[in-house]
């Protein structure tokens, strides 16, 4: 398709507009809090009005989401798709170390938007949502490892996965001499021996 097509300018200007908003976001939220960040002022920072909030999401709690989305603080990394269970949970072991680092410095932040989510019931089932359709995706893929235990439920461990991965975060902000890369990789490894099928010579 051309990049002179109509559709093709509306959806890249969309994205531009989307993108603006949600770095204005991020820029009143570091000032005013998550709660504080109202927006009017969200808007006027990236030099638009309210309307084109309301054009392109649904409020304040899609806004949040798309923001800290664009924090890049999630296990999203683009990745050739693994053939086993243990390849699988290597990667994501790197894609945690990494995502680790990005988040050094920004414990209190995060820490915030985790608490102001808890309390705000838009951004609250936003969350819900959000991670109910990575646990469905998630949960397709991994069905389709060759090596996974047949016993082993693929959205149960979808979730358990996740959970691990916020542990170790939370973990590291706490203390972070206990969390290396070392011991995820080493975790994440054992969950994978112990949730895959046996390989022949194996007991």
């Amino acid at each position: 398709m051309s990049t002179d097509d109509p559709k093709t300018k509306a959806s890249g200007k969309r994205a531009r507009t989307r993108a603006a908003l949600a770095a204005a976001a991020l820029e009143v939220v570091a000032q005013k809090g998550f709660a504080g960040a109202s927006l009017d002022e969200i808007a006027a920072r990236a030099g638009m009005t309210k309307g084109a909030v309301y054009s392109n999401f649904s409020g304040k709690a899609e806004l949040l989401l798309a923001a800290m989305s664009a924090k890049g603080l999630t296990l999203s990394s683009p990745r050739p798709p693994a053939a086993s269970l243990d390849e699988e949970l290597a990667a994501m072991a790197g894609e945690l170390v990494a995502t680790l680092r990005r988040a050094k410095g920004q414990e209190a932040f995060l820490a915030e938007f985790q608490i102001y989510a808890l309390t705000d019931p838009d951004l609250r089932q936003g969350m819900a949502t959000a991670y109910g359709d990575a646990f469905t995706g998630t949960a397709a893929y991994l069905a389709g490892l060759k090596d996974l235990r047949p016993d082993v439920p693929p959205r149960g461990l979808a979730v358990a996965l996740q959970a691990v991965a916020l542990g170790f975060m939370i973990q590291s902000f706490i203390t972070p001499e206990e969390v290396n890369d070392a011991l995820i990789l080493q975790i994440l490894m054992a969950l994978a021996e112990g949730l895959s099928t046996p390989r022949p010579g194996q007991a």
